[in-house]
C-alpha cells in the first residue's frame, strides 16, 4: 500500500510531466494535484535531493523536471517516498539484503 506522501508525490510529478517545459510555482502545483501546500514542500524538496526535479529561487522562479518525463518511472518516485518496492530485502532489486 502507498503512503499519502508517494501519491502526493505522483500526482505532483503529473502536474509537472504535463507541464514539462516551464516553471510552475509550488502554490499552482498545490492546486493542480490537489494537494497541501506544507506537505508538497517536503515533497518537492525530497523529489530534488534525489534529482528529479529542478527549482530556482526568485519571484520567477519554481519547480520543473529534472528529466524528460519519459525517462523518470513511477517505481522512482515511490522508492524515494517510501523505500524498496519489494516486500522482503532479499527480493529487492535496488535494497538487497540476505
Amino acid at each position: 500500500m502507498l503512503s499519502m506522501k508517494a501519491k502526493y508525490a505522483l500526482r505532483a510529478m503529473m502536474v509537472l510531466a504535463r507541464n514539462e517545459k516551464k516553471l510552475m510555482q509550488t502554490k499552482t502545483i498545490a492546486q493542480e494535484a490537489d494537494v497541501p501546500y506544507k506537505f508538497l514542500e517536503v515533497i518537492l524538496s525530497d523529489l530534488k535531493n534525489h534529482g528529479l526535479v529542478t527549482s530556482k529561487r526568485g519571484i520567477l522562479g519554481g519547480y520543473n523536471l529534472a528529466k524528460p518525463a519519459d525517462v523518470i518511472t513511477i517505481g522512482d518516485v515511490i522508492r524515494i517516498m517510501d523505500g524498496p518496492l519489494a516486500p522482503i530485502r532479499c527480493a529487492s532489486v535496488t535494497a538487497y539484503q540476505p
